[in-house]
């Protein structure tokens, strides 16, 4: 080979050597802005509702430090607490879920003096005790001074009635356990004992504790390096807080090609997610995995199909099997989203059947029972309640089914229709509940889904045109956003700070775009971002919500936000940051997408114009296709505006 021949190669490989260091050492930077402790204090709906996971992304479970008992409604770690009780590997995905195939770990209870926690690795000191864990997919490892700690191979839980909804026979939750010098490790597994020790086999072994958390610690850098930004420290904090969050959820339960099933209570092959807070997280945070972990989409969306195979139904929030929990087409607007934007590696043709099936097939006694949240009917799964009525009128009956005007509403979202028109009470200006008979009940109770009416007057996302036309045009409809915000919006709502607290509201802002008033949208997403969230441990307005609350964030703060998320594009709002980088990979070409923002302020709001890659944005939209290709998206802001205070 000629000299020059390899000399050319040696440069390129020093080349790509320096770039990949250069890439392990930002987000080795990038993973510093994370803080566990953001969303961990507080009460109920009034905080974030998180805890200080160390775990690996997407993990099948996480582990926390147990100040108290966890239930449905509480947390095993909450920040106000002082005492240390033991640590807990926990597959409870949200506040108000039950937990399943759990792992305590029971200490003698401890005062805490001091804490730290990272991703990758927990560290405490209570009693004079000092702890330290880290976990893998089904692994975890805890080291310390575990004289009272004594734990044997088992199974870990059977809730069937409290958090399965029926009878589970070969669900157990399995954990063996080894002791080691100065330490304890523990491998769990939803198949069998056997396989609980081959998983801690396979993700410890003989490796030392320190060699564990490097990897897990290079999982979560793999995902950091991913995007970069420039910002003020504070949102550089929240922001990668944020992106921490947003890589928990749905966790990836399969083990090494098999997993068990709650839905037909039986091992499979494949892959398989669960933990879809689907009701919250179709607005915004499958849209950014889209982005940040796109290579794991197509198997989100198979996971959803397995579990229509294997239950009969697409499901609303499995955890990890029905749960009768929330309302609408949650799962269908996701599988559309993902075939909208090109994912090709699920079953599409299995993907349309699912969705025609739960759109045009009522569940049994559909008409003759309420569906309340949480209502459960052994082996009837809600699907679609208040399916019936709303084939034969249009709309949702609300002297049949419970939150009849939310369903109603999310349904024709997921159908792309306009049968939310059906419940437009033109005098009272708002959608109302309407009775089997036609007459329309504003005095019907339990209508609508974390949400009031003045809210539900926006749940369009799909149609915003459609909706101005019915409210008189849009300035009217603009001026009906500006009283939404300006007397009503910042009000505490449900035990939540604002409006924003909640998820039907998320939207709002970007619906300005649509009604001819981008500076508007700009103002009152800038807004939000500012007011709603921060660093201290009460952390936002409301619950997480697996990642959604944090992907607005994230989203909002880069410049632009999926108003509808199956359409392909993104609204255009005011960003954040003075800039960023995205990098995109498979199954997209590598591209790198440049965010900057000329101009920048962190009190400057208003944009006077977008481009991308030099074509000015004039309809303050972006298509996800544009975006993935890369180049540069450039925000001109205006230097004569303040943010509002």
């Amino acid at each position: 080979m000629p000299c020059a021949t390899v000399e050319k190669i040696c440069k390129t490989a020093l080349v790509a050597a320096a770039v990949a260091l250069s890439a392990v050492a930002m987000a080795e930077s990038q993973l510093r802005h994370v803080d566990p402790w953001i969303g961990t204090e507080g009460t109920g709906s009034n905080y974030g509702g998180m805890q200080p996971y160390t775990c690996v992304p997407f993990g099948s479970f996480h582990m926390v430090p147990m100040t108290r008992l966890n239930r449905v409604g509480q947390l095993s770690f909450n920040a106000a607490d002082d005492t240390l009780i033991g640590f807990i590997l926990t597959r409870q995905p949200a506040i108000w879920m039950g937990d399943w195939g759990e792992v305590r770990i029971p200490i003698e209870p401890a005062k805490i003096e001091r804490a730290e926690y990272r991703p990758y690795l927990g560290r405490i000191m209570a009693g004079g005790r000092m702890f330290e864990y880290t976990a893998t997919a089904h692994a975890a490892w805890l080291r310390g001074d575990l004289r009272d700690v004594w734990l044997l191979d088992g199974y870990c839980s059977n809730r069937d009635d409290e958090i399965l909804g029926r009878p589970l026979p070969n669900f157990k939750g399995w954990r063996c356990v080894r002791h080691v010098k100065g330490g304890l490790q523990i491998g769990v597994s939803l198949i069998s004992l056997e396989q609980a020790r081959t998983n801690l086999a396979r993700e410890i072994g003989d490796r030392e504790f320190d060699a564990v958390v490097a990897e897990t610690r290079a999982e979560w850098e793999r995902y950091f390096a991913r995007v970069e930004i420039d910002a003020p420290d504070n949102v550089k904090t929240i922001f990668y807080t944020g992106l921490f969050h947003t890589l928990l959820y749905p966790r990836q339960i399969d083990e090494y090609g098999r997993y068990y099933s709650a839905f037909d209570d039986k091992v499979h092959d494949g892959v398989m997610y669960n933990c879809y807070s689907l009701w919250d997280t179709y607005r915004a945070e499958h849209s950014w995995l889209t982005m940040i972990a796109p290579e794991r989409v197509d198997g989100m969306m198979q996971s959803l199909l397995e579990m229509y195979r294997e239950g009969g139904w697409l499901p609303k929030w499995p955890n990890p099997g029905y749960t009768g929990i929330m309302v609408g087409a949650p799962a269908e607007v996701v599988l559309e989203e993902a075939m909208a934007k090109g994912f090709r590696g699920f079953d599409h043709a299995l993907a349309r059947e699912a969705i025609r099936k739960n759109r045009t097939v009522p569940q049994r006694f559909d008409t003759s029972r309420r569906w309340r949240d949480r209502e459960r009917y052994g082996e009837y799964p809600e699907t679609r309640a208040g399916l019936t009525s709303y084939l034969k009128r249009g709309y949702v009956a609300c002297d049949e089914t419970s939150e009849s005007v939310s369903r109603t509403q999310d349904f024709s979202f997921a159908d792309r229709n306009r049968n939310y028109t059906n419940l437009w009470c033109a005098s009272a200006g708002m959608f109302l509940p309407r009775r089997k008979d036609g007459t329309f009940d504003a005095t019907a109770r339990d209508a609508y889904t974390e949400c009031r009416p003045e809210t539900a007057v926006w749940c369009v996302p799909h149609d915003a045109e459609g909706l101005a036309e019915i409210m008189g045009g849009k300035e009217v409809a603009t001026r009906r956003l500006d009283e939404f915000f300006d007397t009503l919006f910042w009000k505490p709502e449900f035990g939540n700070k604002s409006i924003h607290g909640n998820e039907p509201s998320h939207h709002c802002a970007y619906l300005y775009n649509r009604f001819g008033h981008p500076e508007k949208t700009q103002r009152r997403v800038r807004e939000i971002l500012t007011r709603a969230y921060s660093t201290d441990r009460k952390g936002f307005d409301g619950n997480e919500d697996c990642g959604q609350m944090s992907a607005w964030y994230i989203l909002s703060a880069l410049g632009f936000y999926p108003l509808d998320p199956v359409s392909g594009y993104y609204e255009l709002g005011s960003p954040l940051v003075k800039g960023a980088r995205l990098h995109f990979g498979s199954p997209y070409p590598s591209a790198t997408l440049e965010i900057r923002v000329k101009d920048y302020s962190p009190d400057r709001w208003r944009v006077r114009r977008v481009t991308l890659n030099g074509i000015e944005l004039k309809d303050w939209r972006v298509s996800h296709a544009d975006i993935v290709k890369g180049g540069e998206l450039v925000f001109e802001m205006c230097s004569d505006i303040a943010v509002p205070r």
